[in-house]
């Protein structure tokens, strides 16, 4: 029986401590704001999960800071504490104690984030966080893109598995109908395009990414089932490199040995008829996602028109083949470009010159003109007098 009391009133206390707290719900860079509900010229003391903020005398105002790391970015006038800039770190328990009473606050900071990063490549996994320092039990509700339909799953972390463009698009955790946060995805793919070559050209074979993604690159490859003996580069991610294009024989294929980021893309050399064909472009990413992309490469003759800038029949060249050509390992573009930049900078500086020379022949010609001219002594302004009156 003495049992039982002693559980009645534990759970009576725990009761009626919890109906005394305030919980705030904050976004990471928030502010909150508490109340104290002290009486005026209180002495008030205010804690945070039990270590020292403030200590302040109501009659003076006068504060003692304590070690808490809550003050450095806290302000208090006794009754009210207010701390901004929130971090996740901040998430626990406030208590203010005045004249015996105690008041305690709890306070979550909520943050929301997607692993390994917003940016996803196609048929990759990713999870969606919306962490609730502190409180990591409490149910929280998903709105998915791209209508914000509700997701089944209400836990704080829920997984995709193997995300498509359906995916993509703004996800937002409700927590508590009383906040709201939301993270966005963006999912992307290999892409490359069908390339037209004269025979005997270098060609460009393309293969990129429309931006970085947030899973690291581990490897790939390209690869041309119809020319077992050409040798292709082999993508590697090392710690001294970083991601580069691993190979040695360039008789064929040429590539860049510079660090890559999303462009994969390697040149082939001297192009034959026997070369035509599907090329398919392979990348890995950390997770064992792996994306491939088939291209077509179509090889003309020399008299047969195509992409070169040769005269006859065939299919004539629009500008863009024309400026992504290959030259010197560089598109043709390119060298308008620098050329163009070149003209005009040359062109700038030699106006500059003759305005220069300009100005300075004109500085030597007004000076030239002071020197010559004198002023009138007081017998050539008699002399002038005395003619002025005769012809009167």
């Amino acid at each position: 029986m003495a049992t039982c009391k002693i559980l009645f009133f534990l759970f009576l206390a725990l009761y009626i401590s919890c109906g005394k707290c305030d919980v705030f719900y904050k976004r990471v860079g928030d502010e909150v704001s508490m109340n104290c509900g002290a009486p005026s010229n209180s002495d008030t003391e205010w804690k945070f999960d039990n270590v020292l903020i403030f200590n302040v005398k109501g009659k003076t105002g006068a504060k003692l800071k304590g070690p808490s790391h809550i003050v450095l970015k806290a302000s208090t006038n006794g009754e009210n504490l207010k701390v901004s800039r929130l971090e996740t770190r901040d998430s626990g328990n406030y208590i203010c104690s005045y004249s015996g009473s105690v008041k305690q606050h709890n306070i979550y900071v909520v943050s929301v984030f997607a692993k390994p990063g917003p940016v996803l490549v196609q048929s990759s996994d990713a999870e969606l966080h919306c962490d609730i320092t502190g409180n990591s039990n409490t149910q929280v509700q998903w709105l998915r893109p791209p209508n914000g339909q509700k997701h089944n799953e209400k836990s704080q972390v829920i997984k995709l598995k193997s995300v498509t463009s359906k995916d993509a698009g703004q996800w937002t955790c409700q927590v508590k109908d009383a906040l709201t946060l939301s993270v966005t995805l963006t999912v992307v793919d290999l892409q490359t395009t069908a390339v037209n070559v004269s025979e005997g050209d270098d060609t460009k074979l393309p293969c990129s990414l429309p931006q970085s993604v947030s899973q690291r690159v581990v490897g790939g490859k390209w690869k041309a089932d119809h020319l077992s003996d050409v040798s292709f580069p082999t993508l590697k991610n090392t710690e001294n490199k970083g991601l580069h294009w691993n190979g040695k024989d360039l008789s064929k294929v040429n590539f860049t040995t510079e660090q890559l980021s999303t462009k994969f893309d390697v040149t082939l050399k001297n192009v034959q008829h026997r070369d035509a064909g599907k090329f398919v472009c392979t990348v890995e990413f950390e997770g064992g996602a792996s994306r491939s992309v088939e291209m077509t490469l179509t090889v003309f003759g020399k008299n047969s028109g195509g992409q070169g800038f040769n005269k006859g029949k065939g299919k004539t060249p629009s500008i863009k083949e024309i400026l992504t050509k290959n030259v010197y390992g560089i598109e043709l573009w390119v060298w308008i470009a620098v050329g163009a930049s070149s003209v005009v900078l040359i062109g700038l500086i030699i106006v500059t010159v003759l305005v220069r020379q300009r100005n300075k022949r004109m500085k030597e010609r007004v000076r030239k003109l002071r020197s010559m001219r004198q002023p009138l002594t007081a017998k050539d302004y008699c002399r002038c007098k005395r003619m002025n009156l005769r012809m009167k």
